[in-house]
């Protein structure tokens, strides 16, 4: 008879299948807000829609923040900390990917915890614990946000967030129980410009949640439920979008998989999919998405032996019931026509041993359900990856 214990925290209102241009009037009036912060991938400050949306809220918008990069830049954080201090917002509204997700959640964060250079920010992250547990970070998000995700990365229903720091090449973890933001608008229409690359592989990145919450120490009937109902929906859904970019409808399917998949961040440990990807997006600059595209396969042949039942139900989500789960996953990827090795992303094979290295300290690392307990365990699965 399993046993264990599920937290169900805070949980942000979804707006799906809806236009930002309705909504986010609507949320502004609603909450009484009248200085609202516009956080802006640099692709999208222009864009129609997204004009369309900002005009609808007159003087209450304040100039849009757009100096964002991937993997969250320390120096982003900090510079966009100083404008909500110096603004005082009392609303975010982000709109973007993941890396423009984190950079609101942390920056707001850094900005409750007056913290205005790199040593300031180091003593807000995460502790990871020798289980993989994080002590969260000790101060809380105190701004409401409004997140209108264009990618697949699922960084809208974070607790947790990850910011890089140039000088090492380390991603770090920020975490705490406020940091998701409080409204999430899920606007397919929007997403069509997003382009086809990004869309497909962050969406890997989300299938790359659904699976490790499923392989998680910390799995539950719930989380199983969601996450595996999840990855359906968006297998599909991504087979779609490949197949016909501006199919809204596919796009719709992917963006409710993503949602599902999502039940496990911040609330369970994942593991060295996620683990690796952020060391090796930090040393190589690889987006997440791509990461997940070439380690996860990979990770799930390492866990097989210690999960061959998850593994299974894994793969008749993913539609391959009765395949090995890292051959379903793989040929799944390579059908988006994304790269499934590191070899394939021009990695120099020379920074895998610090990959490794570093994230022997990564807390998702430490919870992968077989255990890895050295650099050679890292190895296996880098070599593997190759």
């Amino acid at each position: 008879m399993e046993s264990g214990s599920l937290a169900l925290l805070r949980q942000p209102v979804v707006h799906y299948g809806a236009r930002l241009r309705d909504i986010l009037i609507r949320v502004v009036t609603d909450q009484g807000c009248q200085r609202v912060l516009p956080v802006v991938t640099g692709s999208l400050r222009r864009d129609p829609m997204v004009e369309e949306a900002m005009t609808t809220l007159g003087s209450r918008a304040l100039p849009v923040f757009s100096d964002l990069r991937p993997h969250t830049p320390f120096d982003v954080v900090v510079a966009l900390a100083a404008r909500i201090g110096g603004e005082r917002p009392d609303l975010i509204v982000v709109i973007g990917g993941g890396s423009a997700m984190d950079a609101a959640k942390i920056s707001s964060l850094a900005a409750a915890g007056a913290a205005a250079d790199v040593k300031a920010l180091l003593a807000l992250r995460a502790i990871p614990g020798t289980q993989g547990e994080m002590t969260p970070s000790p101060v809380s998000r105190a701004i409401p946000i409004v997140a209108v995700p264009t990618t697949l990365s699922a960084a809208e229903f974070g607790m947790i967030g990850g910011a890089t720091d140039i000088t090492t090449g380390i991603k770090h973890i920020f975490k705490s129980d406020t940091l998701a933001p409080d409204i999430v608008v899920f606007d397919p229409w929007l997403t069509v410009a997003t382009p086809s690359d990004l869309w497909l592989s962050t969406g890997v990145r989300s299938l790359d949640h659904g699976i490790e919450t499923v392989l998680s120490l910390d799995a539950s009937p719930y989380t199983d439920a969601l996450a595996l109902r999840g990855l359906t929906l968006l297998s599909n859904g991504l087979r779609r979008s490949a197949a016909r970019p501006e199919d809204v409808a596919a796009r719709h399917s992917c963006q409710l998989g993503v949602w599902l998949a999502a039940c496990g961040i911040g609330r369970i440990r994942y593991g060295a999919s996620h683990g690796l990807g952020h060391q090796l997006g930090a040393a190589a600059g690889v987006p997440h998405g791509l990461t997940s595209c070439v380690l996860l396969p990979a990770v799930l042949a390492f866990n097989e032996p210690v999960s061959p039942e998850r593994q299974a139900w894994i793969a008749e989500a993913c539609g391959g019931s009765g395949h090995p789960a890292s051959e379903v996953v793989r040929e799944l990827i390579a059908s988006l026509g994304l790269p499934t090795r590191l070899s394939e992303l021009g990695i120099d094979a020379a920074i895998l041993p610090h990959v490794a290295e570093s994230a022997l300290g990564n807390a998702f690392v430490k919870a992968n359900p077989r255990p890895i307990a050295s650099v050679n365990d890292a190895m296996e699965i880098l070599r593997a990856a190759y």
